[in-house]
């Protein structure tokens, strides 16, 4: 495995620590039938979370790769 660039590494030390110990719950798919990803759920600091986990092309939709995580606003 090659060393990550600093554009990699950055997004690795934001991601990673959002998602590490949460479990993948399902899919998602949007209301377009086009973007897709994944639901993740554990528990951090003894508190519930579930997270939405989408996967983009990046933050403006034309580059190497951006995983959008969000807060699931349900649970």
């Amino acid at each position: 495995m090659s060393k990550p660039n600093e554009y990699a590494r950055a997004c690795l030390d934001r991601l990673v620590p959002e998602l590490v110990g949460l479990t993948v719950m399902g899919g998602l798919v949007d209301d377009s039938g086009e973007n897709w990803g994944f639901t993740a759920a554990g528990r951090k600091g003894g508190k519930l979370v579930r997270k939405d986990v989408w996967v983009l092309c990046d933050p403006e939709g034309n580059g190497p790769g951006w995983l959008e995580i969000l807060d699931d606003q349900e649970g």
